[in-house]
């Protein structure tokens, strides 16, 4: 009896790989309580042909695949494709960093239920974010994906009936061209694709804006009913919050601007999105906060 995974990380980390395929070595230590141990508890499944190392990844083998079977786990079988293997390694290491958050819930893009819609016309996007409630439809540009690509994603969007809100995770943001970006939809967020950046998403609804505007305006301010900003005092004050880039907000603010000369905006961020926020809105007024600071952390994070 002891030879058979009887421990719920083990057990997870089979189910895992059951619907993922792949999982980075270093990825499978969020799998367990005890990171000091981890690799001792894989040696372990592996010498028991649970799981099997496939390079720098960890794949399920034979015993692994009947034990998927017997609890009938949502198994996917292997894909050797060398050309669909970034991807996969790439939803799979998405999926690990929101593991077990009550935050967010990751839906892979082989895993859409409306598959006709999503597949056959070969879409780009990896999958959706639900980030407490509101559905993101996510892409990835790496750096190994060229021009050509990122004018895919562009057109792939553009065609998007669906989704509202969209997230690009990008190795370099200085890569496109934000303003490509922008399409009439609620939010087109575009992010550095760095393991800090990804934490944060997961507070993306959790800020409690009202108390940040509270604290740097000290007077009140009301919920904006305007589509450019997200604050007002309903007489010169409009103020918007980037939390993180967000093309379409970007692209409402420059319209207001130049729809109403004698107006002017203010813009509360973070130090790192100055420079580029600068380049696309200079004449604005900047207040530099640390967002951070006002995430409500009283839910827990993990249930």
């Amino acid at each position: 009896m002891n030879y058979f995974p009887n421990n719920n990380e083990e057990i997870s980390l089979i189910k895992f790989l059951a619907k993922f395929q792949y999982l980075n070595i270093t990825d499978s230590k969020c799998f367990f309580s005890s990171k000091r141990y981890y690799r001792n508890r894989i040696s372990n499944l592996i010498s028991k042909k649970f799981i099997k190392k496939v390079k720098s990844n960890l794949v399920l083998d034979e015993l692994g695949i009947e034990y998927a079977h017997l609890f009938n786990f949502e198994y996917n079988k292997r894909n050797r494709n060398k050309t669909y293997l970034s991807r996969l390694l790439y939803l799979s290491h998405l999926a690990v960093v929101f593991y077990n958050c009550n935050l967010v819930t990751f839906t892979p893009s082989f895993d859409i239920k409306d598959k006709k819609i999503f597949t056959i016309t070969s879409r780009r996007f990896v999958g959706i974010l639900d980030i407490n409630g509101f559905d993101y439809l996510t892409y990835y540009i790496s750096k190994k994906h060229d021009n050509r690509y990122i004018y895919s994603v562009i057109y792939d969007i553009q065609k998007e009936r669906t989704y509202r809100n969209i997230i690009i995770l990008i190795n370099d943001i200085k890569r496109i061209n934000i303003n490509a970006f922008a399409f009439g939809t609620n939010r087109v967020l575009i992010i550095e694709d760095t393991i800090e950046n990804l934490e944060k998403l997961k507070y993306l609804h959790s800020i409690n804006w009202s108390k940040l505007i509270c604290d740097y305006y000290k007077k009140e301010m009301f919920l904006s009913e305007y589509n450019f900003c997200d604050f007002t005092d309903y007489n010169h004050k409009y103020i918007s919050i980037f939390y993180f880039l967000d093309a379409e907000k970007i692209n409402r603010i420059k319209y207001f601007l130049r729809e109403n000369k004698n107006k002017t905006a203010d813009i509360i961020c973070s130090n790192n999105l100055l420079t580029i926020l600068k380049e696309q809105l200079p004449n604005v007024h900047y207040v530099i906060a640390d967002i951070d600071k006002y995430i409500d952390k009283v839910r827990n994070e993990y249930g």
